[in-house]
């Protein structure tokens, strides 16, 4: 496993400072290569504005004239345009409530409050949970409220899933049935852990507001669940490790350890967790539970792949076409079968594409006109390349068996 890069090893200071309130000063030694690797690795994370309040321009910046600050002035557009949508975001919670409704909030505003400066850390969408029994009244709450379905979701109505938008307020809502999407077997375990999620829910404090969420142990686990359902698809950034440990953190005094770590046992993420928690403690300076400490495993084989990937994993086009190679490989793990192997990877079933392709889910045997809709896009308009595809698919299987995720 090659090591860190200088550009990288910055990356991880900076966003170690800026998630404790620090600065980081960048001497003239650095170069310019180094300090462009490191201007990369925050956008592809998108963490430019947290970077840029943490980072003090040395002398090296003056072989890049303006450079600094074009990068601040950016960085202050992505804070005040978060500002805005999380205000928006706030005011249809108050419409909500005033029609009686109280969403679960996830993710997003609540991970938002664990850092020094909230509005830095950038959400592109806020999560809600609700009871699939409250789907339609949420939906005619949200039209009355000025949202509108997003064109992905105009014909499933009857997903899991819903996403509602407003493009001229940027506000992006995805309204979830189930922590998981429910259809897919893959996810059955994970929603099974969640069972009792709205009894348990709790209210915490944002802006001198009280926002339901989930109670703290179920939100760490489902921030962990998250970041593996990225992992398996084509990649967890540093951003959403950021998060999960510093919830960890502010939260570990009221988290019942012991059912988290059996959860994560039962589910088969322990590993995966812990290693995590230990970049956070070895890069972030973050604390790692206790509980997630023994057995340590290797971290920097995981690392490296985050940082390769951006958020998401979703910076190479070939690396996100992957996924239905490691997807599969996932299931046929679960399901107790060989793995379909390459050809699986580029004609993949119909549960797979019904996601992008909508109108599988009322005609499925219309899947051979998603295989040629999607080849399509992938090669001529993308310019994909599929046996790189395949390459990385192996190489992230090989990762997923290291961490335990696969036997």
């Amino acid at each position: 496993m090659p090591e860190l890069t200088t550009g990288e090893r910055l990356f991880l200071q900076a966003l170690s400072c800026a998630i404790r309130g620090d600065r980081l000063t960048l001497g003239a030694e650095l170069q310019v290569s180094e300090w462009l690797e490191l201007r990369t690795l925050a956008y592809q994370h998108r963490v430019l504005p947290l970077l840029a309040e943490a980072m003090v321009p040395g002398t090296a910046f003056s072989r890049l004239p303006g450079e600094w600050p074009r990068l601040q002035e950016l960085a202050r557009s992505r804070t005040v345009s978060q500002a805005a949508r999380t205000a928006e975001f706030l005011d249809l919670l108050d419409q909500l409530s005033q029609r009686g409704l109280n969403p679960v909030v996830m993710k997003g505003i609540v991970c938002r409050s664990l850092y020094p400066h909230p509005e830095q850390r950038l959400s592109s969408d806020e999560d809600l949970l609700i009871s699939p029994e409250e789907r339609s009244v949420y939906h005619e709450a949200f039209l009355a409220c000025g949202l509108r379905l997003a064109e992905a979701s105009s014909v499933l109505l009857s997903a899991d899933e819903i996403t509602y938008e407003d493009p001229e307020r940027e506000l992006c809502i995805e309204l979830h049935l189930k922590p998981f999407p429910g259809e897919d077997s893959m996810w059955g375990d994970f929603n099974h852990a969640f069972q009792n999620v709205f009894e348990r829910s709790t209210c915490v404090n944002i802006y001198g507001r009280m926002v339901r969420t989930m109670e703290p142990t179920d939100h760490l686990l489902y921030l962990l669940c998250h970041a593996y359902k990225h992992l398996i698809h084509s990649g967890v950034g540093l951003r959403q490790i950021c998060d999960l440990c510093l919830f960890a953190q502010r939260f570990g005094g009221v988290i019942d350890w012991h059912r988290l770590q059996s959860e994560c046992s039962a589910l088969g993420i322990e590993y995966l967790a812990s290693a995590m928690f230990l970049i956070g403690q070895r890069w972030l300076e973050i604390p790692a539970p206790t509980s997630f400490t023994a057995p340590a495993p290797d971290e920097i084989p995981l690392l490296k792949d985050c940082l390769s990937g951006g958020l998401y994993g979703a910076e190479d086009k070939d690396r996100v076409h992957s996924r239905a190679y490691t997807l599969d490989e996932i299931r046929a793990s679960r399901e107790g079968r060989r793995p379909h192997g390459t050809a699986r990877s580029l004609f993949p079933g119909r549960s797979s594409l019904a996601g992008r392709y909508p109108y599988l889910r009322k005609r499925p045997w219309l899947l051979p006109a998603a295989w040629v809709q999607r080849l399509w896009g992938y090669v001529i308009r993308e310019r994909a390349n599929p046996g790189k595809s395949i390459q990385i698919g192996r190489e992230r299987i090989a990762l997923l068996k290291q961490y335990q995720i696969l036997p």
